[in-house]
């Protein structure tokens, strides 16, 4: 564990950095907490099934958001970190890019949610899937907002606007379920209230952040905004719509071939094992900016990351093991003797959760030196093999079998991002990297 320590105060020696990621790690904590009382609080008030209708009726906003938004967050931080745009450009470019896509995608889904959604979604309530659909705009909005403090490395501002909508969707569904007893329904509107008050925080701290009052250069077209932002987005977007469809596919197929239940005892499984992404995740937010900052310096950039990864992977692993331990103890007591099907899936998780926690890392190297396509192509591979298992393991193994598919799918996709960096990284024009660096 020391060795682990001292590697990534090598790894980060910057106090800056190594302060932002304790910052960021502290949210992550923080908000992991907030989501995991919520998922005992409905998993315990409302059942498997209740549980699976609310993980369908999020699966409509994160999905919509996944796809539709055009890779405008990580693009955001790309070129505000490099200093390409100012806070003023890319707030005015930002709130019209979301009212274009925002419109269009909610113009898009209602009438496939009118004449389909029976049979994308068998057996789940309407109403939840529509209040699902309204939520979207905020909740790409609120993406497209956030960001620009990422890019500023503003990470106190950017962590209060993540963290904050998590405990107002905490404290809303107490109120909703034990105050005024409305299940569902007031959990849903506890989640989109979440979302505007994020969102109304977003931009109360942008105009309370220095940067905005600095002298700054003159507008842009939007048009010339729009084609700079969406020429390194949409290579992104690509890419984190087939993570997207990877981090999600299990639980749509699941839903598919079993029964919503099913569906709300495997999100446990899911839903506890993806909170050993919290350091990764953390790591990855503070890391992307500056990587991208450090685009004149590249062994400076790939030494950087391979420490990082290396500390990262190993407690990731670390923490699975106790997490493992818990669960196994703490299962039938906290989420109740329905849910013990959920510890089979979430040991076979694991594995490859712990991979993709490294292969995070390495993610945002790869998006930093400019090169974001290149994850998109790792993630059809991904994608490719999650679903084609998930198709063939989860009508005989059930729920077991959909975490055999993810986990090996995950792996895939860790071995291949070393790959990526190691090898054709270093070799790729202007980053040529000795070997030393990814030893």
């Amino acid at each position: 564990m020391s060795k682990f320590i001292t590697r990534l105060k090598r790894g980060v020696a910057s106090s800056p950095l190594r302060r932002n990621i304790g910052m960021t790690l502290g949210r992550q904590l923080l908000a992991s907490f907030a989501q995991f009382l919520l998922v005992v609080l409905i998993a315990r008030e409302l059942g498997p099934e209740g549980n699976g209708f609310y993980a369908m009726a999020l699966l409509i906003p994160t999905m919509l958001a996944s796809f539709l938004n055009l890779g405008v967050g990580p693009a955001t931080v790309y070129h505000v970190s490099r200093g390409d745009f100012d806070i003023h450009q890319v707030l005015a470019g930002n709130l019209r890019l979301a009212l274009v896509v925002a419109t269009v995608g909610v113009a898009c889904a209602f009438p496939v949610m009118l004449v389909w959604g029976e049979n994308l979604f068998p057996g789940i309530p309407q109403g939840l899937l529509w209040l699902g659909l309204a939520s979207f705009p905020l909740t790409l909005l609120l993406t497209y907002m956030n960001t620009i403090f990422q890019g500023l490395e503003n990470f106190r501002a950017f962590n209060l606007t993540v963290l904050l909508p998590s405990y107002i969707n905490l404290a809303g569904g107490v109120f909703a379920l034990y105050i005024l007893q409305v299940g569902l329904l007031g959990v849903m509107v506890a989640y989109i209230t979440g979302q505007l008050t994020g969102l109304l925080v977003v931009f109360i701290m942008l105009y309370r952040c220095k940067a905005f009052y600095r002298q700054t250069a003159n507008s842009i077209p939007f048009k010339t905004y729009s084609c700079k932002v969406l020429s390194y987005g949409l290579r992104a977007h690509l890419s984190n719509i087939m993570t997207f469809v990877n981090y999600r596919a299990d639980i749509f197929l699941v839903n598919l071939f079993l029964t919503p239940a099913a569906t709300g005892i495997y999100v446990i499984a899911v839903q506890i094992a993806e909170k050993l992404w919290v350091l990764s995740q953390a790591v990855s937010t503070v890391l992307l900016p500056r990587l991208s900052s450090m685009h004149e310096n590249p062994k400076g950039l790939f030494a950087l990351t391979n420490k990082v990864f290396l500390v990262v992977s190993g407690l990731t692993a670390l923490a699975s093991v106790v997490i493992a331990i818990a669960f196994y103890w703490l299962i039938s007591p906290v989420f109740g003797e329905k849910y013990l099907e959920a510890l089979p899936a979430f040991l076979w998780l694991l594995p490859g959760v712990v991979a993709l926690a490294g292969s995070r890392i390495y993610s945002n190297c790869i998006a930093a030196v400019g090169k974001p396509e290149w994850n998109m192509y790792s993630a059809i591979g991904v994608v490719t093999i999650n679903v084609v298992g998930n198709i063939l393991l989860v009508p005989q193994f059930g729920i077991v079998g959909a975490a055999w598919a993810t986990s090996v799918a995950y792996c895939f996709d860790a071995a291949l991002k070393a790959w990526l960096v190691r090898f054709t990284l270093r070799r790729s024009e202007g980053y040529s990297v000795p070997v030393k660096y990814f030893v």
